[in-house]
């Protein structure tokens, strides 16, 4: 019994000897390996974020930018417009290029994330827009525009899907969108003051104006305050009758 021990204890010794050989041997390799991936991981990691961060930044602020003037016509807003839309490009360009290279040395479609960022921000802007053009779009009810206009002026027109555009003119152009309702000879906005010339929400429509080409008097359209009385030195409108969205 005492040998069979004492050989049980030398092939124990033997084998576990073996063993912390093949550790010190693996431990060093798999370090090794580890560190390797993490060399080649770690930065397209931080490039890709890079891009990501990039392409959110780009795109959130140029699509607030186009979207905002939107509401504002001249020609510095269209030039700076299509300067905006030119480094939107340009960005999304590189950050594909950039994503593609990533994506031939690592084959995962994770590669192209800031790509797909760009997209759905451009996508959401695309249909912000559209949105907006095609509300315009809308058959209009009643259009009219101030008397008295030179250089200077404003338009509204009252569309039948209950939203209005008012248009006041100048060197340039600034539009405002909201809605209204209509009750008899009233209309009623959801602004009380627009501009400096909009100085109430309500307006009542008044069939005193000129004697048109064919003998019909055209209709006048005033500011009111809330008694229903016509608020002196506040500009009123001429109804065009034959106005139709283009």
């Amino acid at each position: 019994c005492c040998r069979l021990a004492l050989r049980f204890s030398q092939n124990f010794s033997s084998l576990m000897s073996i063993c912390n050989r093949a550790d010190s041997a693996t431990i060093p390799s798999l370090r090794q390996c580890s560190n390797v991936a993490c060399n080649l991981n770690l930065p397209h990691i931080l490039k890709r974020n890079f891009r990501i961060l990039l392409s959110y930044i780009v795109g959130i602020f140029i699509s607030y930018r186009l979207i905002s003037t939107a509401n504002h016509e001249d020609l510095f807003a269209s030039l700076g417009n299509i300067f905006y839309g030119i480094i939107w490009l340009v960005t999304i360009l590189i950050v594909l290029f950039f994503d593609n290279k990533e994506f031939k040395e690592t084959k995962k479609w994770l590669s192209f994330l800031a790509t797909f960022i760009s997209i759905i921000i451009f996508t959401g802007y695309l249909f912000i827009f559209n949105n907006i053009k095609y509300n315009d779009k809308a058959p209009s009810l009643i259009y009219c525009v101030t008397k008295i206009s030179d250089f200077n002026g404003i338009s509204i027109d009252f569309r039948k899907d209950g939203t209005y555009k008012l248009t006041s003119w100048g060197l340039g152009a600034e539009i405002y969108r909201g809605k209204f309702t209509i009750k008899d000879s009233i209309i009623t906005v959801d602004k009380s003051q627009i501009e400096n010339n909009i100085i109430s929400s309500r307006f009542v429509i008044r069939q005193d104006g000129d004697i048109d080409s064919i003998g019909r008097q055209e209709k006048s359209i005033y500011q009111i305050d809330q008694q229903g009385k016509v608020i002196n030195q506040s500009a009123d409108f001429r109804v065009i009758e034959n106005w139709k969205n283009k």
